[in-house]
């Protein structure tokens, strides 16, 4: 009841403030198909305008405004160590932006220093059940699709006049509150709403430094990457040491531990190639065949 009663909130001021309404939504997955005993946990926000939304991690967001400020003052007063033993890492790397009314989909996938778009016109084929129960308090009805290789259950509010949802979920005639594939592996469940202001054109831009690719060259890219994790920075730093934002050698802390740039790169390479190893039940499927 108190969410319910917080998005019906969020759409009055919106009204009248053009505020952005934030939906929270915990994101269980299962990232290894190998051991679906262990699951994973973290908080996503669809932070929506009036000329679109944007999905994306809570806690990445922190993670990336903290590092910029970092470096900003390092270039500014040639700070050359950082402590981030405090710094939350995100497990999610995901984002998606739609665009309104049109709702075409942007998915926002980095592989390495490689941050890379995928657009997709293409409308979702919604089946829209007569099978509906509660969430949340709200009265919702079940709509099933086929997204990435992946069959999906989703559950939206009529009540809440929002075409949109988590992820590239949109396009049916009320907020998407739940949604979970076939297997269990995914899932993701509304927990929470707040309101923030927000530059609409801000939220929807595209940085100068993303790619747009098609699938057929993002899953090139990730058979490349596969081979070596950490190509792209040894060719940076052209010396086998990490390049940084600043023009001298920097070391940084992390869990109370202090690398130098070789030691980084050795770490990375490291942990790059054993996650490899346990990453394999992506939620967009198909994009890694």
């Amino acid at each position: 009841m108190k969410i319910k009663l917080s998005i019906l909130l969020l759409l009055m001021t919106g009204l009248y403030f053009a505020q952005s309404n934030q939906f929270i939504y915990e994101y269980t997955f299962k990232i290894d198909s190998l051991n679906r005993s262990k699951s994973e946990t973290e908080n996503m926000i669809l932070q929506t305008s009036s000329k679109g939304s944007k999905f994306y991690s809570q806690v990445r967001a922190v993670y990336d405004s903290t590092m910029t400020a970092a470096f900003k003052d390092a270039q500014a007063t040639q700070k050359t160590h950082f402590d981030f033993t405090n710094l939350k890492q995100s497990k999610v790397s995901t984002e998606v932006i739609k665009t309104y009314p049109d709702y075409k989909r942007t998915l926002k996938r980095s592989i390495s220093s490689n941050r890379l778009l995928i657009d997709y016109d293409k409308k979702l084929d919604w089946k829209i059940s007569k099978e509906k129960s509660k969430v949340l308090g709200y009265d919702v009805q079940m709509a099933t699709t086929v997204l990435h290789g992946r069959k999906w259950n989703v559950w939206f509010a009529p009540d809440i006049p929002i075409q949109d949802g988590p992820h590239e979920f949109c396009g049916l005639p009320g907020l998407i509150v739940k949604a979970e594939d076939s297997k269990g592996d995914h899932q993701f469940t509304l927990i929470a709403t707040k309101k923030v202001t927000v530059d609409s054109g801000d939220l929807l831009s595209k940085k100068n430094r993303e790619i747009t690719v098609n699938e057929e060259k993002f899953r090139k890219l990730w058979a490349d990457y596969k081979k070596d994790p950490v190509k792209d920075l040894r060719q940076t730093s052209g010396s086998s040491s990490i390049s940084a934002p600043v023009s001298v050698s920097t070391s940084i802390t992390f869990d109370g531990k202090t690398y130098s740039q070789d030691d980084m790169l050795k770490l990375m390479e490291k942990e790059r190639k054993e996650a490899l190893n346990k990453t394999n039940n992506f939620l967009e499927l198909d994009l890694y065949k």
